[in-house]
């Protein structure tokens, strides 16, 4: 059976979806292809367990100098394949299906139209109602809608996610990164403002980490300035740190591609990173993750299979959390 895993959303929902995508694929009966954006695509990038990776480019996430002709152009011919690959199933891998991951169903008229729901669509041939968000985590919600292929496997198994080994290779020669030492990774980024936590909380905990133990931290972000519309980034929140840093073993690892921020985070041991997509590169990675969480909801979104510890303060405001807090967990979850 050809099947088709339509994942439109961002990185960790992309990441969240790959037990669903390997319970499919090993299960000998289905060959897997997954469309996605070009933003998320490169957490898909050599996964084992997919076929075809197909992509397009949202116009907000188009490259400088890339026309909206040409985009469009790019994604017509995406089209035209995808009808001619005459599936028999397609997957909207998301916690409630919507009208744009319908808009490619209408082009692609595969046999089956598989979705998670309460309301009905003629193009939906498998509507699955929706487990409590509040109940389930999202991979146990999106792995829920391999129920129609009656899969042996009962419930999700780990994240997919392969770096690249030469990209991890060249980064460590070019920050002359000691392989004889553990790398610890501080990503400081967060997109909403309840999961930011501030400049001078990351430097006390780079110093607290570094001054008792015999090791490297290694300082990720989000590159660009934070008044970008279409990419908001932390190079003022970085320099800040390393500013208070200088007499710390700490590298800041500018990671100008969601690549080069995989093979970073693969020369890690451990991460402390608030809620997101690349809390979840770490956990799919395997690394134990200290979990800063905000307003989001643990329950569905906390590192999925890996030793996590989720710091959740009563206010929903990271910004609440002590640097003790934080470093006790780092003791519990990453050292021990």
């Amino acid at each position: 059976m050809k099947v088709l895993i339509i994942c439109r959303d961002n990185i960790g929902d992309t990441l969240l979806t790959t037990p669903l995508l390997s319970a499919l694929a090993q299960s000998g009966q289905h060959q897997v292809d997954v469309l996605t954006n070009n933003y998320a695509a490169p957490v898909l990038k050599n996964n084992p367990d997919i076929r075809q990776l197909l992509y397009y480019t949202k116009l907000h996430h188009r490259d400088e100098g890339q026309g909206r002709l040409n985009c469009l152009f790019q994604r017509l011919m995406l089209m035209i394949n995808l009808k001619k690959q005459k599936y028999d199933a397609v997957v909207l891998a998301k916690s409630r299906w919507d009208q744009h991951g319908l808009k490619w169903v209408k082009i692609i008229r595969p046999g089956r139209v598989i979705a998670l729901g309460e309301e009905s669509h003629p193009l939906i041939t498998d509507l699955l109602p929706p487990a409590s968000q509040s109940q389930q985590h999202i991979s146990e919600i999106l792995f829920s809608l391999g129920r129609p292929f009656n899969l042996s496997a009962t419930a999700p198994g780990k994240l997919t996610l392969l770096p690249d080994a030469e990209s991890a290779n060249n980064l460590r020669n070019s920050y002359a990164i000691d392989p004889s030492l553990p790398v610890y990774a501080l990503q400081i980024s967060a997109r909403k403002p309840s999961q930011q936590w501030e400049a001078a909380r990351f430097a006390e905990l780079a110093d607290k980490i570094a001054t008792r133990h015999r090791c490297q931290i290694m300082l990720l972000w989000s590159p660009g300035s934070r008044d970008n519309p279409r990419h908001p980034g932390d190079d003022d929140k970085a320099r800040e740190i390393m500013a208070l840093c200088t007499h710390l073993p700490v590298k800041a690892v500018a990671t100008t591609t969601l690549p080069q921020l995989i093979a970073a985070m693969s020369l890690s041991r451990g991460l402390v990173s608030s809620d997101g997509g690349a809390m979840h590169i770490g956990a799919a990675l395997g690394l134990p993750v200290v979990a800063l969480f905000g307003d989001s909801d643990p329950a569905c979104w906390h590192p999925w299979q890996v030793k996590h510890k989720v710091l959740q303060p009563a206010s929903r405001h990271v910004s609440s959390l002590s640097t003790d807090e934080v470093y006790d967990a780092f003791l519990q979850t990453i050292i021990q």
